[in-house]
């Protein structure tokens, strides 16, 4: 006689749940319920044991179902694309007070708050930001193509290059401008170490630049140092961007890279947030006072396992 279903399930999804468990899944009901409320809304439960299949072989569930909750919302999340933390909701958090400040200071005939979301991934640090503060100008870069294609999804209206470094936007037309034979705002950029830069929408007036000033930019940068990228999760390893997880040798060389960019592409009294490890706050801290930031401040969440710093131009 087989065993009875466990209360609240038939056999067929007993025995997917049987799968995730025998795969070593310790949130087994969790991850049936995402995978079925994902194949109810593509009106396509077929797929569900297939979903199953794939989640037991490690692949991330946003990836299978292609998004992920943050915060409020619900983005898109492309195969191979960094999926979007919950602790990342503390920056983006903090990104979307000062822009509603911000926002809600300006007077008739004011510019909009403009955000620059360097490392965006899927874009999600930024999406929140257009939800909660709209009207704010943003541009998102990432070197990785299929986060571009992803972030594109996710931000209708922005401005999104694929790029290495922030000094590419002085590439770019203006935003609203079209590229010959192209049909669509600034399809074409140039600068150093760019790698085939892809840029959407206009999230600036016609005829303002991409690269103007910034009063806010998001850096959410990888801090994972390189010698413990073998302790994380094998299906972050597996399914997930290297570019999005390699912090260097103390997981800070990013920063390093792109804080003088940072500090020279914000305006007087501008911030730029990132997120590292509580053992790196000494270190990133002195980072970017070098640049020229006059004030660093740190935020923590304990309960999402966050810290954020907070530097002031």
């Amino acid at each position: 006689m087989e065993p009875a279903a466990p209360h609240g399930y038939d056999a067929e999804e007993a025995e997917l749940l049987a799968k995730l468990r025998g795969a070593g899944s310790v949130f087994a009901e969790e991850e049936l319920a995402e995978l079925q409320a994902a194949a109810e809304a593509d009106d396509d439960l077929a797929i569900l044991p297939a979903w199953v299949d794939r989640r037991t072989l490690g692949e991330p569930i946003e990836h299978i179902v292609g998004s992920a909750a943050f915060a409020e919302l619900r983005v898109a999340v492309h195969a191979g694309v960094f999926v979007p933390r919950r602790r990342t909701v503390l920056l983006a958090t903090i990104v979307a007070d000062r822009l509603r400040e911000l926002a809600d200071r300006r007077a008739p005939g004011d510019p909009a708050p403009r955000l620059l979301d360097l490392g965006c991934g899927t874009g999600a640090i930024a999406a929140l930001a257009m939800h909660r503060v709209p009207g704010i100008e943003v541009v998102a870069i990432d070197a990785d193509p299929a986060a571009v294609r992803c972030a594109q999804v996710n931000l209708p209206g922005a401005v999104v290059v694929r790029a290495n470094e922030i000094e590419a936007l002085h590439g770019l037309p203006p935003a609203g401008s079209r590229t010959p034979g192209t049909g669509r705002p600034g399809a074409d950029a140039t600068g150093a170490d760019v790698t085939g830069t892809d840029a959407t929408g206009a999230g600036a007036p016609a005829g303002s630049s991409a690269s103007a000033l910034f009063d806010v930019i998001a850096a959410n940068l990888p801090y994972v140092p390189t010698a413990e990228l073998v302790h994380l999760p094998h299906d972050t390893l597996e399914y997930e961007s290297a570019l999005a997880l390699d912090g260097g040798i103390d997981g800070l060389d990013p920063l390093g890279e792109h804080a003088t960019a940072m500090a020279a592409h914000l305006r007087t009294g501008g911030i730029a947030v990132t997120e590292v490890a509580p053992h790196q706050v000494e270190t990133a801290a002195a980072i970017l006072e070098a640049v020229g930031f006059s004030a660093i401040e740190v935020r923590s969440d304990d309960e999402i396992g966050a810290t954020a710093l907070i530097a002031t131009r």
